[in-house]
């Protein structure tokens, strides 16, 4: 059966390709969906920073081929990239079950090189769920099945590694330790994430902002965020509306600073998922 890593480019997917070199048992090919054109917003510089600085010559050195799967090859659904698509139809990139961004931008593209690349046989695919993910793995529509040819396979969660373990890992083998990969105008990043972003790179946060601001409200007349409605009560606490703070409204917010523990590896406080430009170099 075909080996392939479906690499996210961010700390699980570097902890689960750092594990297989280190069993002697690495896939065939590691696989990254660029959901960018180069010049749209997509993941953070980070995360392409440490693909082209450290994974790929890791991969070369180990005898793994790693495919940039660009959106010149595999459009998002005609277009130049996850953004543009957006753009293009006055949409945002919103949260919930169906989550349109990771079926249209990830998870099509990636099916389409698969019946390319091997037409008929049978791949395993590795996805980097953490260890108390498991739940996540089993309900996903787009992961813990079998679907034709494809099954998908769990390191991570085999290995009992939570993000805390993946980062000491990471730590321990010497390399710099990526952030969590995500587009930077995802709907599911904290409000500290945003913050980053309009104090990192502010001609970004403002055409994130530009995108939400061009969406047409509802039929209803309600006007959507990215991050979401947050409701408005009575005097009595009765919902009487919703309002969907914009961007520029929302980042002005205050973050809770709440950390918990790890449940997995009993950690005090569990590592980090805040995204950002560079690597985790200011971690313990």
């Amino acid at each position: 059966m075909r080996e392939v890593l479906s690499y996210g480019g961010g700390l699980d997917s570097f902890a689960m390709l750092l594990t297989a070199i280190a069993d002697g048992a690495p896939p065939e090919v590691c696989v990254f969906v660029d959901v960018s054109d180069g010049a749209a917003p997509g993941e953070w510089p980070g995360t392409y920073r440490h693909m082209r600085e450290v994974v790929m010559p890791l991969c070369a050195a180990h005898g793994i081929e790693f495919v940039w799967l660009d959106t010149e090859s595999y459009p998002v659904r005609g277009a130049s990239s996850l953004f543009a698509w957006m753009q293009a139809r006055h949409q945002i990139p919103v949260a919930g079950p169906n989550r349109i961004c990771t079926r249209i931008a990830k998870v099509e593209r990636f099916e389409r090189w698969m019946s390319d690349r091997f037409p008929g046989e049978d791949v395993r695919v590795w996805i980097g769920f953490e260890a108390g993910e498991e739940r996540r793995a089993a309900q996903d529509p787009n992961a813990g099945e079998e679907k034709g040819h494809r099954k998908n396979r769990f390191p991570l969660i085999e290995k009992g590694l939570c993000r805390c373990r993946c980062e000491a890992l990471v730590r321990a083998a010497g390399y710099p330790v990526p952030r969590k990969s995500a587009c930077v105008f995802c709907p599911y990043g904290s409000l500290t994430d945003w913050k980053t972003l309009a104090r990192e790179l502010p001609e970004v946060f403002a055409e994130v902002a530009r995108l939400e601001a061009d969406k047409p409200p509802t039929r209803s007349g309600k006007k959507l965020s990215i991050m979401g409605y947050r409701s408005t009560k009575d005097a009595a606490g009765n919902v009487t509306g919703y309002r969907a703070p914009p961007l520029p409204l929302y980042v002005q917010g205050r973050p809770t600073g709440k950390r918990k523990p790890c449940a997995v590896c009993g950690a005090a406080v569990r590592a980090t998922k805040a995204t950002a430009c560079g690597y985790l170099e200011d971690a313990a």
